[in-house]
């Protein structure tokens, strides 16, 4: 999930996120904006045509893309803006190095803001991001590890440990492969059935 800087506690962006204002979600937001202000604040960077053209295809309808599945990674982004406007999570020395490591606040900010929406995208409705407890959980340490950081007092075994325990994803994951496991199971239980009584078919003698 991260490396072994560490950044603020992890309360304290669950309850940032518990914070975020509705309008946050609300599909009329103009998220580009957003970042890109977002940048000029974290450091005066204007962002250029690529970052700019870049953003703009993750925020728009792509192939198969439903207006549900855009207004959530809309929504997700700004959520993640949220995070980084907080200058407990900004101004954390951990957090300030990861930073600087990738070029800076706002290279640091639109790596976040491109990876937290592909990573949790699809997995829960929008909403719950900030109103399900397990999902703010969820959101804040996948900030955290997409920031490069862990969670205050955590070692990263134990933040990785946290992690897959909160993680939509993987748990979906773990569930098809108990499912795959059960279903091999199954059918190796019922080919050995029919072997037996097969083997039992062939030295019945009958009386």
């Amino acid at each position: 999930m991260a490396d072994d800087l560490t950044g603020p506690q992890l309360a304290a962006v669950r309850h940032r996120i518990s914070n975020a204002s509705p309008d946050l979600t609300d599909p009329q937001v103009s998220v580009g904006a957003v970042v890109a202000d977002l940048a000029v604040e974290l450091d005066g960077a204007v962002l250029d045509a690529a970052s700019l053209a870049n953003l703009d295809r993750d925020l728009e309808h792509g192939p198969g893309m439903s207006d549900a599945s855009v207004a959530e990674r809309r929504a997700l982004v700004a959520l993640v803006c949220w995070l980084v406007l907080d200058p407990a999570v900004r101004s954390d020395p951990g957090i300030q190095e990861a930073a600087q490591a990738r070029g800076g606040l706002s290279a640091w900010m639109l790596g976040l803001v491109a990876t937290i929406p592909r990573q949790l995208s699809g997995l829960r409705p929008v909403g719950r991001w900030v109103e399900d407890d397990s999902a703010r959980e969820e959101l804040a340490r996948a900030f955290l590890g997409a920031a490069g950081v862990l969670p205050a007092g955590e070692s990263p075994s134990v933040a990785n440990d946290r992690w897959l325990a909160v993680s939509t994803a993987y748990q979906r994951e773990l569930l098809t492969a108990m499912a795959q496991e059960a279903a091999r199971a199954e059918a190796l239980a019922k080919a050995l059935a029919e072997a037996r009584a097969k083997e039992a078919a062939a030295h019945y003698v009958p009386s």
